[in-house]
């Protein structure tokens, strides 16, 4: 009370009422932090996405290392990979008619789930009511944290079943085909040049699961990376295929939701990331477990025969002043 009377005396009531006014903000000083704050919430919020895409990548990279162990794992015990799917005949038809057991479900074991691969009942169709409990299931390590819009029960990572757009069948180039498992000494290409695995999506209402020997687990390359066929907002879309096209026939190729790119895995554990616009070709060799063709995109232009350019070699002996 005092200090105020003291207050009082020293300054004028105008005086007090502009240092009271002074020291608050006026409407517009706050607009303006609020548009710099604004600004800079949005310059950090693409550096943010940024860092989640690659946490994101980081985890279904992680994933894709899990099954290569498991492949692995399979194949020294067996000395043979596992087949793509299983069924009396081919081609595959991508309805939930057939037996259609699959390699992943070969490679339960392996990837300790060994409680779900005892619940399969193998005596009957992946779509048998006694297999319902079991091809429902969500195994997480079989989902890519960027995926959106797909099924619990789905999974994001398919094997190569050929290099071309082609039915499932036993015929197949790649190293996961129907009714033939594929031993090491068959990839005449080497483990490190084949592909084994690749991202995919599906359309939802398209999807079988991950038990399910189909389309649903099995890919080509046909189509390239992120083939402009397959909408995935709406159903199957063949139109830039021949007009007698089977859609229970068509498999297509590989995709996924992570920017610009999809992730692969060759038989030598080498998990890679590779543009939308990588070349169709080289793609195609990969795919081949055993074309016996040198990869193209890894020939020099030059020829070290036309490059040499021999040079007058620099005497090394010494040579002596003279007196």
């Amino acid at each position: 009370m005092i200090t105020n009377v003291i207050s009082g005396l020293l300054y004028p009531a105008s005086e007090r009422q502009c240092r009271r006014q002074a020291n608050g903000f006026t409407l517009v000083e706050l607009l303006v932090v609020i548009a710099i704050i604004g600004v800079l919430v949005g310059l950090l919020i693409p550096s943010v996405q940024a860092v989640r895409e690659v946490s994101r990548r980081s985890a279904c990279q992680h994933n894709l290392i899990e099954l290569s162990l498991a492949l692995t794992s399979y194949h020294d015990r067996q000395n043979y990979y596992p087949v793509g799917t299983l069924d009396a005949t081919g081609p595959i038809h991508s309805k939930p008619e057939g037996y259609h057991h699959n390699w992943l479900a070969a490679l339960l074991p392996h990837m300790d789930e060994n409680v779900i691969a005892e619940k399969i009942n193998s005596q009957v169709s992946v779509y048998a009511p006694e297999n319902k409990l079991v091809r429902s299931y969500s195994l997480s390590r079989l989902h890519c944290p960027s995926a959106t819009g797909v099924q619990d029960f789905t999974s994001c990572y398919a094997a190569i079943h050929s290099s071309i757009e082609a039915p499932i069948d036993t015929p197949n180039n790649g190293v996961f085909v129907l009714n033939q498992p594929t031993r090491q000494d068959e990839i005449t290409d080497g483990l490190a040049y084949t592909l084994f695995l690749g991202e995919k999506l599906s359309y939802p209402q398209d999807d079988l699961g991950w038990m399910s020997g189909t389309r649903s687990t099995l890919r080509n390359v046909g189509g390239g990376l992120t083939p402009k066929n397959i909408n995935l907002l709406g159903p199957l879309d063949l139109s830039g295929l021949p007009a007698d096209t089977d859609p229970a026939l068509y498999v297509g190729s590989l995709q996924s939701h992570h920017p610009e790119g999809v992730h692969m895995l060759t038989g030598g554990g080498e998990v890679m990331f590779r543009s939308t616009s990588m070349d169709a070709m080289l793609l195609s060799h990969l795919a081949n477990k055993s074309d016996q063709s040198i990869p193209p995109g890894q020939v020099s232009d030059i020829d070290p025969v036309d490059a040499f350019s021999p040079t007058t070699p620099v005497s090394s002996t010494p040579t002596s002043d003279a007196p």
